[in-house]
């Protein structure tokens, strides 16, 4: 928690740095602090046998490394951004903290849904079934960072463009990021449910029946959900990207909280387990179908057009 500032200003940094025409610097200084990252945990927890404080003194330095390389771009003279003395804006803190309220509420909602899903399996299939969502947890974290991938990548795109008026090419980027977003999370369900028995397997090393049986459903029916995920993901974005509030922060907070915890304790107390895997899968269905509604209210082509 001492290192957090550090967490907060790379984010910041790494974001300024991307969209000013930099993105390769933004992407090295992601890689080279992730790495730095896995080498100082191992020598702070096996040479110098600090144990867990030596991976949490590792993961807390590793955003330094981040900002020192996005600092080489920002401190250049290719760099249109300048850090100078300033009165702080209220105003402008306020538009921001509006824009960006949709990525702090799905960010936020995670941990809820975790408690929330690790609280009703466990009175439906005890530990085991605890240990099963784990699995199925750790493969969205990475299924999810696709998405946010592209998410990130489109979104100054996307904004570049809406600044500009041009509202034919907002259109084109916004269909290739929901196209890219869709694509990649038929290809990733598709791996995921082909080998489900061999994912469960790296993390069931004392081959439980009964662990592997809940979590290769589970991932199963989990990640159907992932065909409306990536779809939703990019399209919150794009909402951000063009200023229309009010979507983006509908998206968010019915994916989020509002559809996942009710379909959760729905379907859990109609189907037990299979119930819980398949709140995922509806909440985004659901969600995906009121992102389309906005979308082809399109909103954003007035506000384009007034500018």
């Amino acid at each position: 928690m001492a290192c957090s500032p550090l967490f907060t200003v790379n984010y910041t940094v790494n974001a300024f740095v991307r969209n000013d025409n930099a993105p390769n610097t933004a992407m090295a200084a992601t890689l080279v602090s992730s790495i730095f990252n896995i080498i100082l945990d191992y020598v702070l927890m096996f040479p110098l046998k600090m144990g867990m404080s030596g991976a949490a003194l590792a993961t807390g330095l590793s955003p330094a490394v981040g900002i020192l390389i996005c600092s080489t771009h920002i401190f250049s003279g290719k760099s249109s951004i300048h850090i100078k003395p300033c009165i702080p804006s209220l105003k402008k803190l306020a538009a921001s903290c509006q824009v960006g309220f949709s990525a702090f509420v799905a960010e936020i909602s995670s941990g809820v849904i975790t408690m929330t899903f690790n609280f009703l399996i466990l009175n439906l299939a005890g530990n085991t079934g605890v240990a099963a969502y784990g699995i199925i947890a750790n493969a969205a974290l990475v299924a999810v960072a696709f998405f946010n991938g592209i998410a990130q990548g489109s979104q100054p795109l996307i904004s570049r463009s809406f600044g500009e008026k041009k509202t034919g090419e907002t259109d084109v980027l916004r269909k290739l990021s929901l196209v890219t977003a869709f694509t990649v999370g038929a290809v990733l369900y598709t791996v995921l449910a082909v080998f489900a028995e061999g994912i469960s397997s790296v993390f069931n090393p004392e081959h439980d029946k009964l662990l592997q049986s809940y979590s290769v459903t589970g991932i199963r029916l989990y990640f159907t959900g992932i065909l409306f995920s990536g779809i939703n993901i990019a399209g919150s974005s794009f909402f951000s990207a063009v200023e229309n509030i009010k979507a983006a922060f509908t998206v968010s907070l019915l994916r989020g909280f509002v559809l996942i915890l009710l379909f959760a304790f729905l379907l859990s107390a109609a189907f037990g387990i299979n119930g819980v895997w398949l709140a995922y899968a509806a909440s985004e269905a659901v969600t995906s179908a009121f992102l389309f509604y906005f979308m082809r209210k399109g909103g954003y082509r007035a506000v384009c057009s007034s500018q």
